[in-house]
Parts: structure tokens; sequence; C-alpha cells
């Protein structure tokens, strides 16, 4: 199966998102299903990237309450891998392209990081608390169910040169899934 070169960096590169997606989710029932066989698992996906027959699987959706209440779709812990596996292809191009100011998934850049960066803003702003200054929180509403993915596809794939022949079919396959009738509500 492990024919060429680019299948063999393909199998560690499932590999290193399948660690990746794991990574604080062990005891999660999803993740102790997948680790069962989970060789035999990542050999399977390998061979459905390879042979573009990847389809995405039915994911969980239930509501959080806090900060605010809102829906999440939870991916199977498999379409995770996939997730992993498209981000670390594409995110070396895209990272350099953000603002310094944007914290979400992204390293060295977490919760801790964005407080700090808020109060050097802050303190600018307020010339050290001396002064009044206003701060906008900003949330749109439904705004990743309502995008058009075919637009963000177009956009990433434009955007980035292509490392692997499978990240722009995985990207698509990803992308254009439509999360209505695919979920089940808990």
């Amino acid at each position: 199966m492990l024919k060429n070169n680019d299948n063999q960096q393909l199998v560690l590169d499932l590999f290193h998102a399948y660690y990746d997606a794991r990574k604080n989710k062990r005891r999660s029932a999803s993740v102790l299903t997948f680790e069962e066989n989970y060789q035999r698992k990542l050999f399977e996906l390998f061979a459905e990237i390879v042979n573009r027959q990847y389809k995405i699987g039915p994911s969980t959706c239930f509501m959080v309450k806090k900060p605010v209440q809102r829906e999440i779709f939870a991916a199977d812990f498999r379409d995770r891998i996939i997730h992993h596996l498209i981000f670390n292809y594409i995110n070396p191009v895209f990272e350099k392209h953000f603002t310094k100011d944007s914290y979400s998934c992204r390293l060295r850049k977490g919760t801790s990081f964005g407080i700090q960066r808020a109060d050097h803003f802050l303190r600018a702003c307020s010339e050290n608390y001396q002064k009044d200054c206003w701060i906008l929180k900003l949330d749109i509403e439904g705004y990743f169910m309502a995008m058009d993915r075919n637009i963000l596809f177009e956009k990433i794939e434009k955007k980035f040169e292509v490392e692997t022949r499978h990240c722009p079919q995985l990207s698509e396959t990803s992308f254009s899934t439509k999360y209505s009738g695919n979920f089940s509500i808990y």
C-alpha cells in the first residue's frame, strides 16, 4: 500500500494528526472507542484518503449555556483527526498572515497572551488607568453556520501551495459539508 514517499509521509502525518487530536481528550468515549484498534483505523482512513473516498461522519449536537447559549456541533473523533491533518498542512501558510491580536488555535497565543495584550491596550488607551476608555465586545451570531463554504474553500485553495495532493480534496470535503441532518442531538 505504501508505494511512494507521498504515501509514507501521509501515514506519518495521519499519526501526527491522531496524536494532536487526542491531546487532552484521552478519556472521552469517542477517543477510547477509536483507540481500541487505532492503527488499523488510521490505515483505513489512509486508504479512504488515497482512494478519494473519505466522507465526514455524523456530528453530535448539544447546547452550552456559558458564556452564552449556543449550539455546538462536535465532530466524531475520526473526523477530528482529519481536521488536525488539514490544520497541520495549512497553518504554516496562514500563520504569517494573521494579525498579532488573533489568539484562537494558535501556538503561544492562548488566553493568557490575549489577557496580556488586552491589559497593554487598556493601559495605553487609559494612560495607565488615569482616563476612561471604552471596549466593544462583539459576537456575530450564527456566523460560521451561515458562511458560504465554497467561497472559504476558494480563498484557502488560492492561499497555499499544495504540500500534499490530498489536502485540497480533504479541505473541500470538510468545508463543503452541511451540518443539517448529519448529527445527533443530546
